[in-house]
C-alpha cells in the first residue's frame, strides 16, 4: 500500500520541488557541454528504481519511457500508435485482441525478443509478489483481478502466444483503454529476473528493451544512457541521439542556473519563483502544457462533521479557486470544479456542480448560511487536521485554503510529513484532510473516476456509494468509448454532488528546451521520451 499511495504524492514532488539550491561540482559531465549526440535533461522527483514494473514516481515512469517499450506506445503527439506490435485485431464483441509482433524485435544484448516474452512480462507486471502500483487497471484481462491478489495462478490469465509472433488477450469486459494501458505493460527480460533478482535492473548488466540502455547511475543522481544498438526506429522512435544524462535530485533554482549556464537541454520546473524568473529572463525557452493531473482536497469521511454533506458542501463554496491558482499558486493552472482535468480530451462533456456558475458573493452568501445552520463561528472555530507530503507549495496552499475557511468557522492545523508517515497518516486514517494530487500516466477519466469505487486503495476519503460503483461499472464494460465517458459523467455528477474531495485545479507542467533541441512536441503525456528528439551542434 506505502507503494501505491507514495505514488499519488510523486506528481507534487515532481512539479512544486521546492528547497535550498543544492551544492554541485563545477562540472557535472564527463563530455564537454557542446559535444554532439549528448542530450542532458533533468526533472522533479526521485528516481528509485530502473525496474519499469515496480515504478514509485513519476520520475521512474518517465526514465521507464527511454529505456523500455510494449506492444504499444505513446508517440511524440500523446497519440497510441504500434510499437513491438505491428498491427493488431479486436473481435466483435471486443473481448479479444490479437496482436502480431514485428519481426527483428531485439533486447539490447542482441537476443530475439518473442511472444513469450511478452506474455512473461504481463504475468510478472500483474503478479503480486511484483506490487506494481498500476495493476488494477489491468483487471479487465481475464482472470486478472484473482491473479494479481493471488487467488489464482498465472496459466489462468488471458494472456497467451498461440505462436512465436502473436500474443492473444482475452478480457472479461470490454476495455476502451486497453491499448492505452499496454503501452505502459513494459517487456523485460524475464529470464534474466529470474536469474539475478533484484539485480537484473542494475548498469551496466540491465539488459532492456527500449532505445537507451542505463550504463550508470552515480550517487549524486546523474543516470547516463547509451543508445543501444539494436533500435529499430518504428518501434523505438528515430533515437537520433547517443548519449542521455539524467541528473535528478537537484531543486528547480539549480536546474534554472544549469540550464541558463548551457549545461542542461531539456530542465522540467514547477516552484513559481522559478518559473517567473523563467517566464522574464528566457521565455522563448519556455514551453508550458496542460497535462494529465491536477489538484484535490481530499476529505475524510469518516469524521463525524466532515460526514455532514452540509459542512463539505460549505467548504466547497468558500473556496475561491482564482485566487489560488493566479495569486497563491501562480503556475498557470486551471481553476477547475471538474474531477477530470482538462488535458483528458477524449472526456470532452465533464460535469460541474450547479454552484460553479455562482458569482463568488453568492456562494459566500449560501457557505454562510450553511456555517451558521451548522452552528460555526469564527469565535469558535471547528479545527481539521489536513496533512500533506511536505512541500512548501503544498503549505502555501494549505495556508490560503485556511484564510478563505476562517471566516465560516473553519481553522486548519498543518502538518507536513515526509512520505513514509504521510503514507502512514493515510492508511490508517489519521486525517481530516488531505492534500490529493491525482494523475494519469494515460489519457484516461478512469484514472480519476474509477478511484471512487468502494474498495479500490485509492479511495482515501472513505467514500462509499452503490450507484456511483454500479456506473463506474457500466462505464468500464462498455465497448464504445463514448459510451464509457456518458456512464462516467452520470458517475462524476454524483461524486460532485456528495462531495468526497474538493477539486481545485487542472494541472500544467513547465520545460525548459534548449535551442539545440529538436523534435519536442507540446504532449499532456506523463513522459517525453528521448528517442523522440534530436541535438544540433551549437
Amino acid at each position: 500500500m506505502q507503494r501505491r499511495l507514495f505514488l499519488s504524492r510523486s506528481l507534487t514532488a515532481s512539479l512544486a520541488f521546492a528547497g535550498s539550491a543544492a551544492t554541485l561540482p563545477s562540472s557535472l559531465w564527463a563530455a564537454d557541454p557542446a559535444a554532439g549526440g549528448v542530450l542532458r535533461r533533468s526533472r522533479g522527483g526521485t528516481l528509485t528504481t530502473l525496474d519499469p514494473h515496480r515504478a514509485l514516481s513519476s520520475a521512474d515512469l518517465e526514465v521507464a519511457a527511454d529505456c523500455f517499450t510494449a506492444l504499444t506506445r505513446v508517440d511524440a503527439n500523446g497519440a497510441i500508435v504500434p510499437a513491438c506490435a505491428s498491427r493488431w485485431q479486436i473481435s466483435s464483441d471486443g473481448r479479444r485482441y490479437e496482436f502480431f509482433l514485428r519481426s527483428g524485435l531485439r533486447w539490447s544484448d542482441g537476443s530475439a525478443i518473442e511472444a513469450v516474452d511478452v506474455v512473461a512480462s504481463v504475468r510478472r507486471l500483474l503478479q503480486p509478489e511484483t506490487g506494481a502500483l498500476l495493476a488494477y487497471r489491468y483487471d479487465a484481462i481475464k482472470g486478472a483481478a484473482n491473479y494479481r491478489v493471488g487467488k489464482a495462478a498465472a496459466q489462468t490469465l488471458g494472456v497467451s502466444t498461440p505462436a512465436r509472433d502473436r500474443v492473444v488477450i482475452d478480457l472479461e469486459h470490454p476495455e476502451t483503454d486497453l491499448l492505452k494501458l499496454l503501452a505502459l505493460a513494459y517487456i523485460v527480460p524475464t529470464r534474466l529476473v529470474a536469474e539475478r533478482g533484484a539485480d537484473w535492473s542494475k548498469p551496466p548488466a540491465i539488459v532492456v528493451s527500449g532505445a537507451y540502455r542505463p550504463v550508470s547511475w552515480a550517487q549524486n543522481g546523474t543516470l547516463v544512457l547509451e543508445r543501444q544498438p539494436h533500435v529499430l526506429s518504428v518501434v523505438h522512435g528515430a533515437a537520433a541521439i547517443r548519449r542521455v544524462e539524467w541528473l535528478m535530485g537537484v531543486d528547480d533554482t539549480t536546474r534554472w542556473r544549469l540550464f541558463k549556464s548551457g549545461e542542461l537541454d531539456l530542465a522540467q520546473i514547477g516552484e513559481p519563483s522559478v518559473l517567473a524568473t523563467a517566464r522574464r529572463e528566457s521565455p522563448k525557452a519556455l514551453r508550458s502544457t496542460p497535462f494529465y493531473g491536477g489538484g484535490w482536497v481530499g476529505l475524510n469521511l469518516r469524521k463525524n462533521l466532515i460526514r455532514d454533506l452540509k459542512f463539505r458542501r460549505m467548504l466547497a463554496l468558500s473556496v475561491d479557486r482564482q485566487v489560488l491558482v493566479d495569486k497563491v499558486r501562480v503556475l498557470g493552472e486551471r481553476a477547475s470544479e471538474s474531477l477530470v482535468p482538462e488535458a483528458v480530451l477524449d472526456y470532452p462533456d465533464r460535469a460541474t456542480p450547479a454552484h460553479a456558475s455562482w458569482p463568488m458573493s453568492r456562494r459566500m452568501a449560501e457557505a454562510k448560511a450553511l456555517a451558521e445552520s451548522l452552528g460555526l463561528s469564527r469565535s469558535r472555530p471547528q479545527r481539521l487536521t489536513a496533512i500533506f507530503s511536505s512541500n512548501n507549495l503544498t503549505q502555501r496552499t494549505f495556508l490560503a485554503l485556511d484564510a478563505m475557511w476562517a471566516p465560516f468557522g473553519v481553522r486548519l492545523d498543518l502538518r507536513g510529513l515526509e512520505s513514509r508517515a504521510y503514507s502512514l497518516a493515510l492508511n490508517q486514517g489519521d486525517f481530516d484532510l488531505m492534500d490529493y494530487s491525482p494523475f494519469s500516466a494515460v489519457q484516461s477519466a478512469t484514472s480519476f473516476i474509477g478511484r471512487f469505487q468502494s474498495g479500490s486503495f485509492l479511495n482515501y476519503s472513505g467514500y462509499s456509494s452503490t450507484e456511483v460503483d454500479r456506473l463506474i461499472e457500466l462505464a468500464e464494460r462498455q465497448q464504445l468509448a463514448t459510451e464509457r465517458a456518458r456512464y462516467y459523467r452520470d458517475a462524476e455528477a454524483l461524486l460532485l454532488r456528495d462531495l468526497p474531495v474538493i477539486p481545485l485545479y487542472s494541472g500544467i507542467t513547465h520545460r525548459l528546451i534548449g535551442t539545440r533541441v529538436r523534435g519536442w512536441t507540446a504532449s499532456a503525456a506523463l513522459a517525453s521520451p528521448s528517442a523522440y528528439l534530436s541535438i544540433v551542434s551549437s
